[in-house]
């Protein structure tokens, strides 16, 4: 076989062609919704002053309440809810709450477009060889190489208008993303509103039995309160023989006075 011989040619095209593109953004934006159900629940005539008074000093030292200086409250987390205790009004409150995520998505798009004008240049080769071999003549290495060339000026053509579209994109883009994004947080709002709702009719159907356990928490603190205001009581007017037992939840407490 004898040396190859290539030939080369060099095509042009004039470019006169309008495109057009569709930009498109989604945006996915998520978030908590909570529902609650609140009761409140006046003390001051029901339970004593100097319960009352002792009750605080008890809070402070039994696990699982916490004193919020922010609000000047006592809280204690049930699954499903909190109990908190309001020195300043002496007022119980029970919160049940139910809690969601919510999750949406919004789409926006625009169309652009523009001309796609200019001229592109590509090169194509064909080969045969001196002996004939393969049957290839001159002619069909030309013929190749011009095939090869229009595919190229082909090529070129669309990398042309893809790199003019990725530019309109990269200009405009933007502006359909800020208005996903304004949509996406217009439709989280609204289905959290929504969801926040039922999620209030929740709360509310398990708010007898936050109250239950809220109460049985409370109630366990004030019944220490109350221990510590007799002893406080007795110790304060020098009773004698001053005794406290507790067996089973129940607490009993003796003393002597002098009247």
């Amino acid at each position: 076989m004898c040396n190859p011989r290539r030939v080369r040619v060099r095509a042009t095209r004039q470019l006169a062609q309008a495109w057009e593109h569709e930009i498109r953004r989604t945006v996915t934006r998520s978030g908590a919704a909570i529902g609650e159900a609140r009761v409140r629940e006046p003390l001051g005539s029901s339970v004593g002053a100097p319960a009352l008074a002792a009750l605080e000093s008890v809070l402070d030292a039994t696990p699982g309440w916490e004193h919020h200086e922010d609000d000047d409250t006592y809280r204690h987390d049930i699954d499903g809810g909190m109990v908190v205790y309001h020195p300043t009004t002496r007022e119980l409150e029970i919160v049940a709450t139910a809690s969601d995520q919510v999750e949406v998505s919004a789409d926006a798009s625009a169309r652009i477009g523009g001309d796609l004008v200019g001229a592109v240049e590509a090169e194509g080769v064909g080969t045969y060889y001196d002996d004939n071999w393969g049957g290839i003549t001159p002619e069909d290495a030309e013929r190749a190489a011009q095939a090869a060339a229009q595919q190229a000026l082909d090529a070129a053509a669309r990398e042309r208008e893809e790199r003019e579209r990725a530019q309109a994109e990269e200009r405009e883009g933007g502006a359909v993303e800020s208005q996903a994004e304004e949509r996406a947080r217009a439709a989280l709002a609204a289905a959290t509103a929504a969801r926040v709702e039922q999620l209030r009719a929740e709360a509310a159907a398990r708010l007898i039995a936050i109250g239950i356990q809220g109460r049985n928490l409370f109630n366990q603190a004030l019944g220490t309160a109350y221990r510590d205001a007799i002893l406080a009581f007795a110790r304060a007017r020098y009773a004698e023989g001053i005794s406290c037992t507790e067996n089973s939840g129940i607490v009993d407490i003796e003393f002597e006075l002098q009247v």
